[in-house]
């Protein structure tokens, strides 16, 4: 992914956006609510993922230390 901050012709700032060959041109204020809203629901995403470990303080050991899942070696056969 490449940024890149510029002026336009009639002096207003804008971000350049590029993924590969794709390339999307925001005003300034529009990129950073895009690139919040971006960070928002990244942080949403792995805090549930997360919580579905139980990794979070809420499911947390008595000594304050988050806990890992428990895992059960086998053989790989489920047993």
């Amino acid at each position: 992914m490449t940024v890149t901050f510029a002026l336009r012709d009639d002096r207003k700032r804008v971000v350049q956006l590029a993924l590969g060959s794709e390339m999307r041109t925001f005003e300034l204020e529009e990129f950073t609510d895009f690139w919040l809203t971006m960070i928002e629901e990244g942080r949403k995403a792995t805090s549930a993922y997360l919580e579905s470990l139980g990794w979070l303080p809420g499911h947390s050991g008595k000594d304050g230390r988050l806990e890992r899942p428990r895992t059960r070696e086998g053989k790989g056969d489920g047993s």
